[in-house]
């Protein structure tokens, strides 16, 4: 006598049936190309970091990571893209600085895109900044530079890539460290404001080590302590903050990989596994380094709570220093 099927046990069955597809479909993620939204012009060291993630991503996925320059807003047009896309693992945003933590503290109640909105998935590299200033300023140190500013309120001025920016804000940390009375000058671009601090129409600049090196290596510019918490490698005589006489004070641009809120896990795993063998990869080093880039990756839950604190302390620098989108 042979026994009828379990009609209760079926659905069942065939539920998990479909677990198993959907787990043995994103085991084969990426099956198609995969598009890294950098949100800054094509050029800069964003677009430098996200075109070096895309090859080294691309070879470890066996996929082509197709980069996507999408400029403007200080980043909020990339980021806002981002945060449209479809939460399925093929687009990918390089978020930096500027774009999370920053953003949302400069512009509050406008809706801007923020960490809530992504899933963090790899800190590739970090690229901090050094204080320089014109030879002709009498400091060759930083506590220097700090007892000349203190004694002539307002005589000096510190030049940035614009209001908001990352080294805008390392301005503003050591200001309010040392309570100094220093103005601001804010240009649009980098390249401009080393520009006026070369022909002294500015005196000192917090810069992205990369940036002005060659110019502090040929003595035109004169380096008095990097932002990183060990020296750099690409200034190893020049002292870090802390070495300088101002401990806890790290600070930098960083750049990483987020995905939206909502992609499967299966794909965030894969894309944290290749990404920290990115950035162990001896060529991928290589490029970070020639940018003035370093650090250790971060990955998943770290790297997302990297960018908590960061937001919690540009929030504070943002608010003592009474900064304000332009």
């Amino acid at each position: 006598m042979s026994r009828k099927p379990n009609r209760r046990l079926a659905p069942w069955i065939f539920a998990a049936a479909g677990v198993l597809t959907g787990a043995q479909a994103w085991a084969a993620y990426p099956d198609r190309p995969v598009r890294l939204i950098v949100p800054f012009p094509p050029g800069g060291a964003s677009d430098q970091v996200g075109r070096a993630v895309a090859q080294y991503l691309g070879q470890r996925l066996g996929q082509t990571v197709v980069v996507e320059n999408r400029g403007g807003a200080g980043g909020a047009i990339g980021v806002a893209a981002a945060a449209q896309a479809a939460p399925d693992g093929y687009t990918l945003l390089l978020g930096t600085a500027e774009s999370f933590g920053i953003a949302e503290n400069l512009t509050p109640g406008q809706n801007t895109p923020a960490i809530r909105d992504f899933t963090p998935i790899a800190l590739v590299t970090r690229i901090p900044s050094v204080f320089v200033v014109n030879p002709q300023v009498q400091a060759r140190t930083l506590m220097e530079f700090v007892n000349l500013a203190k004694s002539q309120p307002g005589r000096y001025h510190f030049g940035s890539p614009g209001t908001g920016t990352n080294v805008h804000l390392i301005g503003e940390m050591l200001k309010a460290r040392f309570g100094l009375d220093i103005v601001h000058v804010p240009y649009k671009g980098g390249s401009p404001a080393v520009t006026d601090l070369l022909g002294g129409q500015i005196e000192m600049m917090p810069s992205a080590v990369a940036a002005v090196a060659p110019r502090i290596k040929d003595g035109s510019l004169r380096a008095l302590a990097v932002t990183s918490a060990e020296r750099s490698p690409m200034l190893p005589e020049v002292p870090t903050m802390a070495e300088a006489g101002v401990p806890d004070f790290v600070a930098g641009g960083w750049f990483g990989v987020l995905a939206r809120a909502g992609t499967p896990t299966e794909a965030v795993a894969r894309l944290e596994r290749e990404l920290e063998a990115v950035t162990r990869m001896p060529e991928f080093k290589e490029r970070m380094a020639g940018i003035g880039g370093e650090g250790k990756a971060l990955t998943g839950r770290a790297f997302g709570d990297f960018i908590t604190a960061e937001t919690a302390r540009w929030r504070d620098i943002i608010r003592t220093a009474g900064v304000k989108a332009d």
